[in-house]
């Protein structure tokens, strides 16, 4: 290999880069844009769930009688109690949020110290209507508490002795760190793998798909095929192109968060306070999984007849990266197996979670970057073997 035939290829492709609106869309428009617009909109719905517990809920009270609860609720301000004809269709149609349908004799059984029965009904399809119908219950089951505590108090019972131990549930924030910074570690450990994984693909596929087969369709390749330059430099210079494609998927990625957390202002807050050390980490194991995705993507590239056939078999790949994310949602990073860091791809999403949660395990990293480097090597040989396959290169 010729380091001047690389740098050469490595150039001519990247000048050609500069003129492909394609390639500029998806690398770095569509992550600046898109993951700020996402996060703004789950802010919204977040904040629409929040407005609907603040603001004072429409509903309906059905009732015979009006009893001491059915005045409770009709002066506590958080509800707005509407009378209707028809209540069932008015809380379809989105009029009421929920209707309260107190028992017969509901009065009559409280002041013989019985069980009331009351029903909360709401609208399974609407969101809000089941925020609500948990506003309702808390409400409710406040009056519920307060008539209990009367009828201890008129039998001279101390209410305490219903609870003779106070329990206080207290999440522990190590020394350093805020309570609002822990919090937005969990939404980022799930975010940010994602997205740094799923820009490796989706940056630099516009590339390798333009430097595989849509060399072919131009019939383009032959002449570069027939310079100076032999195959292992060309090669190279179209995987540092798809590479570096990949790169400012990733880092324009990282802004597109960044602007994201100013965005989504205290309704999702993203405070990201992390060390030189984990953010070099981080770095380094994204940057490997991205040397896996661009050789795997250039072979399929190559090996494609057609622009569109590429497109086939490189779109599944952002699901396919995806997958792993999900499956470790919710795994507990402080005692995770060593065994899951064997696992490609996955054992990166596990390391960037532990990373975030300022959790530095030398062997895990080990394991990770060992695995991630052999799955390089190997799909650099792959790409390799593919592109020196006449009949691969010159089928059509």
């Amino acid at each position: 290999m010729n380091f001047n035939h690389v740098w050469i290829v490595f150039k001519k492709e990247l000048l050609d880069l500069r003129r492909d609106k394609k390639t500029w869309i998806a690398s770095v428009l569509i992550p600046i844009l898109m993951i700020p617009l996402m996060f703004f909109l789950m802010g919204l719905g977040i904040g629409r769930i929040d407005q609907v517990i603040e603001e004072a809920t429409p509903v309906a009270i059905e009732s015979k009688e009006e009893a001491d609860v059915v005045k409770f609720l009709r002066k506590h301000p958080g509800f707005k109690v509407l009378e209707m004809q028809d209540t069932r269709k008015a809380l379809i149609e989105g009029e009421i949020m929920a209707i309260i349908v107190v028992s017969e004799n509901f009065q009559n059984n409280i002041e013989k110290q019985v069980a009331g029965n009351i029903k909360v009904l709401f609208d399974e399809v609407s969101s809000d209507s089941r925020a609500s119908a948990s506003k309702v219950r808390n409400i409710i089951e406040d009056y519920s508490e307060s008539v209990m505590l009367k009828r201890l108090t008129a039998l001279g019972i101390n209410p305490d002795i219903l609870q003779p131990v106070l329990i206080t549930r207290e999440a522990y924030i190590p020394e350093g760190a805020n309570e609002k910074g822990v919090e937005s570690m969990f939404m980022l450990s799930f975010m940010l793998p994602m997205f740094l994984l799923m820009y490796t693909v989706t940056g630099g596929m516009p590339v390798a798909i333009d430097l595989g087969s849509g060399e072919k369709e131009r019939m383009s390749l032959e002449p570069l095929l027939s310079t100076n330059a032999n195959r292992l430099s060309i090669l190279a210079g179209k995987y540092l192109t798809i590479l570096l494609a990949a790169a400012v998927g990733v880092l324009t990625s990282l802004f597109g968060l960044t602007i994201a957390g100013k965005v989504a202002g205290e309704v999702m807050p993203l405070e990201i306070n992390l060390s030189l050390l984990q953010i070099g980490l981080i770095v380094v194991v994204t940057l490997l999984v991205a040397m896996i995705v661009s050789a795997v993507m250039l072979s399929l590239s190559i090996f494609a007849r057609s622009y569109k056939e590429a497109g086939t078999y490189l779109s599944p790949l952002v699901v396919v990266i995806m997958i792993p994310n999900y499956i470790v949602m919710f795994t507990d990073v402080r005692t995770i197996s060593t065994e899951w860091f064997l696992v490609p791809v996955l054992n990166s999403i596990l390391l960037i979670k532990e990373i975030l949660f300022g959790i530095i395990n030398p062997l895990n990293i080990f394991i990770t970057v060992a695995v991630s480097v052999i799955l390089v090597i190997a799909s650099i040989f792959a790409a390799k073997y593919v592109f020196n396959k006449e009949s691969i290169i010159f089928r059509s």
